[in-house]
């Protein structure tokens, strides 16, 4: 009797498990993807002044790391959401109330990914909430979501890369070109939705929605719309700004020092540099620009390392380096 109420509990916590993260999804990801690259994913909808919703959320559920914008603005303080720790693939998920967001006219949702492993899991995206009939509308689509690889990726020695000469515009935002941008790959998961059993709500929505199937957003989240942001707690936010405690020069390599036990994301302030000229920066491997000012920054990798060197290439020169300035998680 024992084991079977033991066996009973671990099925309701893998259900609930599963409720939360997976039910449901359809999950997005790059046509060809692998455990290093990093990924944008974008999608453009049009909404009348008329049909602006009175709430909406965005529920995203991802295998890997993500930043999350509206309308070329980040809709959360952190850095990044969830704050894994090394080799964690399970699948989290976290809703933003992203009403004050939109605009009468078209709305981009744009994400930055970093994987964990490789995987065609790698985000689904939810558009849920309440329109201006007072009606409810929930949509997990796919269709018109577009991605490209971004101009960051992981490294195999567990650092990360960054590249800003690949693609050099803003590309959160509406007016972008789209010529090198593809649709994504869905993959759905194992469980099926119901979308003829919605008992507890209206889910017609605007016409301006495209949503189809119709759906709650129970249905598509696994819980109700009232909790927002389960996991705020879980997410990379930014607690101070330090300045190195000192620094070493050797030659035309630095040795930043930082304050001690804390866990950082570097990032560099540089002047000078020659375009497409290389600098290591602790676990960071930087392409420069060649800009007259320019930053270079890990967004995923945090290091507790409280010695960061810099280095470069043949062009490096120490002076280069402007600023230094360590952000504590």
């Amino acid at each position: 009797m024992l084991r079977l109420i033991h066996i009973l509990i671990l099925f309701a916590a893998s259900l609930a498990t599963a409720t939360a993260g997976d039910f449901g999804c359809r999950w997005m990801s790059h046509p060809a993807p692998d455990d290093t690259s990093h990924v944008w994913f974008r999608h453009t909808l049009v909404t009348e002044e008329q049909d602006m919703p009175r709430t909406a959320y965005i529920h995203v559920a991802t295998t890997g790391r993500f930043v999350l914008y509206v309308n070329g603005r980040n809709v959360s303080t952190a850095l990044f959401t969830p704050d894994r720790t090394p080799n964690d693939t399970t699948v989290m998920a976290i809703s933003y109330d992203v009403r004050r967001f939109l605009r009468p006219d078209s709305n981009t949702i744009a994400l930055l990914y970093c994987p964990s492993t490789r995987t065609r899991r790698q985000v689904s995206v939810s558009f849920y909430g309440i329109a201006a009939d007072s009606s409810r509308f929930a949509t997990n689509d796919t269709d018109g979501w577009l991605c490209r690889h971004a101009d960051t990726w992981q490294t195999h020695d567990g650092g990360e890369a960054m590249n800003r000469n690949t693609y050099p515009y803003r590309w959160t935002d509406t007016n972008q070109p789209l010529a090198l941008w593809q649709a994504v790959e869905q993959t759905s998961t194992s469980h099926h939705l119901n979308t003829t059993t919605s008992h507890h709500h209206n889910t017609t929505p605007p016409q301006h929605l495209n949503t189809l199937p119709l759906l709650s957003a129970e249905d598509i989240c696994g819980y109700s719309p009232v909790r927002t942001n389960p996991l705020v707690d879980n997410a990379a936010h930014m607690r101070r700004i330090y300045t190195p405690l000192f620094t070493e020069q050797s030659a035309d390599t630095l040795i930043v020092h930082l304050v001690p036990n804390e866990r950082h994301l570097i990032r560099i302030t540089l002047r000078g540099c020659r375009r497409g000229e290389r600098i290591s920066i602790g676990n960071l491997h930087y392409v420069c620009t060649g800009e007259i000012d320019e930053q270079a920054f890990a967004r995923f990798t945090p290091t507790s390392s409280n010695t960061i060197i810099i280095t470069g290439d043949s062009h490096f020169q120490s002076e280069q380096v402007q600023e230094v300035e360590s952000i504590c998680l």
